[in-house]
């Protein structure tokens, strides 16, 4: 499989400055730009996470958003919800997109040197967890889990919230605490999931 192309980019402007592989944005600690979707269900009070797939090289069998990845050279950020049909299997149209603005994230804990401008979105979508088609190969189950419960996990580190899950076997009920999740940046898990409530709530304004 070839290597992706990237944009680097201004972290301070997100001007474009080169294109380059993935490879060596990772190994240069190169900014590049990412796209981040929590899916919330208006209807339940939800968001929907997912298990990373256990042969993952970074963060394996990991709750982690609903759909995360690269903006390929070129790629607007709007159109990085592709990321939600290649890993949820589920076509998003552009106006359930809910900007909240971008986040620098800057870690080594994963693939390389990462050094991220990520453009957040939430994605409301009501469907049944069962309705979504991820790939086998790249999500090991979706979980959905009410947004109160999650702030409570991400509140206390021995909480253990009650949430469902679907993998490829079937439903059932799981507990989830602040060990089950995808490590981040300090307190990015905390807004994010915030703003999801907010929006639930019908409150505004929402921002990153």
């Amino acid at each position: 499989m070839a290597d992706e192309l990237l944009d680097e980019v201004d972290p301070a402007t997100g001007a474009v400055l080169r294109t380059m592989s993935r490879t060596v944005a990772h190994a240069e600690g190169r900014w590049h730009q990412v796209f981040h979707a929590l899916v919330a269900s208006p209807a339940r009070g939800s968001v929907v996470l997912q298990r990373r797939a256990a042969t993952k090289s970074a963060f394996p069998s990991l709750l982690d958003f609903s759909a995360t990845g690269h903006l390929e050279a070129g790629e607007t950020p709007l159109e990085g919800r592709r990321e939600l049909e290649e890993e949820l299997g589920v076509e998003v149209e552009p106006d359930a997109l809910v900007p909240l603005g971008t986040r620098l994230l800057a870690d080594d804990a994963g693939e390389g040197r990462n050094r991220e401008l990520v453009h957040v979105f939430l994605a409301a979508d009501d469907r049944a967890l069962v309705d979504y088609r991820p790939p086998v190969d790249e999500v090991d189950g979706l979980v959905e889990i009410g947004v109160d419960t999650l702030l409570g996990v991400l509140a206390d580190p021995g909480f253990r919230g009650t949430a469902t899950e679907a993998t490829t076997t079937g439903v059932s009920s799981i507990e989830v605490t602040r060990d089950d999740l995808v490590a981040g940046e300090e307190g990015y898990w905390v807004v994010l999931v915030t703003m999801a409530s907010r929006f639930l709530a019908g409150e505004r304004p929402l921002a990153v």
